[in-house]
């Protein structure tokens, strides 16, 4: 059974189309899948319910996921046609601390903010003071009364990976199911002809992913320079004629491969929500380039226009909705132009309404063109793009249905679940997933999701079937040796090696400071709890961990350097106000991210040997692959010690007792 190279997807289809039906391990996976998803959304919905219920409006507010007592102030429009409304506090004061942020959805009200009858909108921009909410229709509520926004979940992207499981469960999917199935007969080869930017490995990576015959997977452990390499992919696959799909699940992760194809020279159509969007990449996004296009002269024309009706609009009279009984101005412009009465309107009615209604057909026309040009600009725009950008959710957006891919990348695929990764493969012939399923996870909350698979990557999921179908990068270039041989020890068999440029980086102390790259602190405190998030917190650790730092500040060490991580949010939150000039995250923020110093804070440590989520080893390898030059480790030894994985780590580094 032959495979065309040129067509993977379509002959491939044609060909199992008649002889494979729906394997029950895959129509298990899919059908367990839906209902993951369907939890999810169930999970973050009622959260948001339960806390608008349970908590007053001011309460609400406290925790950053609402904002009261707003005042909006007339729209704007954006280019494609929305309003944009600003927000402030009715005595124009500064915002409390909030958990809003770019992007985010809301709900507006004035009343029940639980209305189903409520608008939604998209958070635009953010200041001190004011808040701006991007909505697709006018805000016609009124009377003075004071505005709401809350916080909600975002259900298109939940439909979307509905959308893309059901299509992977059609006929038309045989080639997904079959690869779903672990039955495909992935192979490659490589020329091994070396690229000067690239090492060996990363090298064998690019070579394999070109000549897959289907799909490709690259494993990049912490500081391998993974993003890098598959930039020099995207500009291979581009040289040889390739139209390639970028993609990743979050928006910072797009932009950061963009960042790196660009400093190759590759310039992409960024698809997706500007203020979704680097500041520094606005000019690449579809919005900017169809402004920028030269049928937009024609658009600013019809503008003009409009204004000039609207002026004339103005000046007349406004028919009643009494007056058109429930005609539309179509209906009633025909009416007038065949001399006919209607339901309870007269001739005479109909041509005192006659001015105002063709005033404001001819300005829907004007619109209607207007949509029509942006239309044709964007098609034109997708058609020519030899390298499109978007998250992998913005991919199921019917912008793309009328476009395919020779290729798709997803970069930090293993952060990424699999109806999230279904989404861009089905627009490409084939995909490339790059990423490290040794580290994170997709971010999932439902514990029913994670039962039914949601918190699965596709990565993850293709590296068991077909793990001689998967390049591991192994040269990384920001570790030193000490630490680089505890988390390769740990995670990679001891195949991960640093860079010569970085085996002997050292933080440049006085004498008096340990030389040793690593240090555990035993630290004897007792963990506490939140009451409202559940989260764990230690204050003993806290005070450990802000001596640490005013002590290496001291010695010469800026608070730049300088990076303090914990699994747990309380802890993030107490030692932010603890020490608000070092970077304080949590260790699901920190992923991607590096310092001379890391500290971090385990927290827990209890009579019942509780460790929770610290259990998690890649949790643990995200941790401890933070640093460049040295690694301080905050914990209770007594605790820690009672776990395998942690015991390995305490038996090979520094170990020091902190004493109450």
């Amino acid at each position: 059974m032959g495979i065309c190279k040129d067509c993977l997807t379509r002959h491939a289809t044609f060909i199992f189309f008649y002889e494979v039906n729906l394997d029950n391990k895959v129509k298990d996976l899919l059908n367990s899948l839906l209902m993951a998803i369907e939890a999810e959304r169930e999970e973050e919905r009622n959260f948001h319910i339960n806390e608008i219920k349970r908590l007053s409006p001011i309460e609400r507010e406290k925790k950053g996921r609402a904002l009261v007592g707003l005042k909006k102030q007339k729209p704007t429009m954006t280019i494609t046609g929305d309003y944009l409304y600003r927000f402030r506090k009715r005595d124009r004061s500064d915002f409390p601390d909030f958990e809003f942020s770019t992007g985010d959805q809301v709900i507006i009200s004035q009343y029940d903010p639980l209305d189903a009858l409520n608008p939604s909108g998209v958070v635009y921009e953010i200041g001190k003071n004011y808040i701006v909410v991007q909505t697709s229709s006018n805000l016609t509520g009124g009377g003075g009364r004071p505005y709401r926004l809350d916080l909600f979940v975002n259900d298109l992207t939940y439909q979307r990976m509905q959308t893309a499981i059901n299509l992977a469960k059609s006929p038309g999917s045989t080639l997904i199911q079959t690869i779903l199935s672990g039955a495909y007969s992935a192979n490659t080869k490589s020329s091994f002809s070396k690229m000067p930017s690239l090492n060996e490995k990363q090298t064998q990576g690019v070579d394999y992913a070109l000549s897959c015959n289907g799909f490709y997977v690259i494993q990049g452990p912490p500081g391998t320079g993974k993003t890098y390499m598959g930039a020099h992919l995207v500009r291979e696959l581009i040289d040889s004629g390739k139209r390639v799909l970028i993609s990743a699940d979050s928006n910072a992760a797009v932009d950061n491969l963009i960042k790196k194809c660009l400093d190759l020279g590759i310039e992409p159509l960024r698809v997706g929500h500007p203020i979704r969007v680097n500041s520094d990449l606005k000019k690449y996004t579809l919005d900017y380039r169809v402004v920028g296009h030269a049928l937009s002269l024609e658009i600013q024309d019809i503008e003009a226009e409009i204004e000039k009706y609207k002026d004339r609009l103005r000046e007349l009279d406004k028919p009643k909705q009494k007056d058109l009984r429930g005609y539309s101005y179509e209906e009633v412009m025909n009416m007038i132009k065949r001399n006919q009465s209607g339901r309870g309107i007269s001739k005479r009615t109909l041509r005192s309404m006659k001015p105002y209604v063709k005033t404001q057909l001819k300005i829907q026309g004007f619109y209607d063109k207007i949509k029509e040009l942006k239309q044709e600009i964007t098609d034109k725009l997708m058609s020519e793009a030899k390298l499109v950008a978007a998250t992998n959710s913005t991919c199921g957006s019917e912008l793309f249905d009328n476009y395919r891919f020779d290729f798709n990348i997803i970069d930090e695929a293993s952060q990424a679940s699999i109806p999230s990764s279904l989404i861009p493969i089905q627009r490409a012939d084939r995909f490339v997933l790059i990423g490290d399923h040794f580290q994170l996870p997709p971010v999932v909350i439902s514990r029913e999701a994670v039962r039914l698979g949601l918190s699965r990557s596709l990565m993850d999921y293709m590296a068991g079937l077909y793990p001689y179908q998967m390049t591991m990068l192994e040269v990384q270039y920001r570790m030193n040796r000490e630490i680089n041989d505890l988390v390769s020890g740990l995670f990679y068999s001891s195949k991960l090696k640093p860079h010569s440029t970085v085996t002997n980086r050292r933080l440049k102390l006085p004498r008096a400071y340990s030389t040793k790259p690593i240090e555990f602190i035993d630290v004897d405190g007792r963990e506490g709890r939140r009451a409202d998030t559940k989260s764990y917190f230690n204050r003993r650790e806290a005070e450990v961990c802000r001596d640490i730092i005013n002590s290496y500040i001291e010695a010469g060490l800026t608070p730049e350097q300088i990076s303090v991580i914990s699994p747990y949010r309380a802890q993030v939150e107490d030692l932010r106000a603890m020490i608000p000039e070092v970077e304080v995250d949590t260790v699901d923020a920190f992923q991607g991210r590096e310092n001379d110093l890391v500290i971090i804070s385990f927290v827990r440590s209890n009579d019942i040997d509780a460790l929770g989520f610290l259990k998690d080893g890649r949790r643990l390898n995200v941790s401890l692959s933070r640093a460049k030059k040295k690694l301080i480790l905050v914990g209770s030894k007594v605790l820690l010690s009672k776990d395998e994985l942690y015991n390995s780590v305490i038996s090979m580094v520094d170990y020091k007792k902190i004493e109450r």
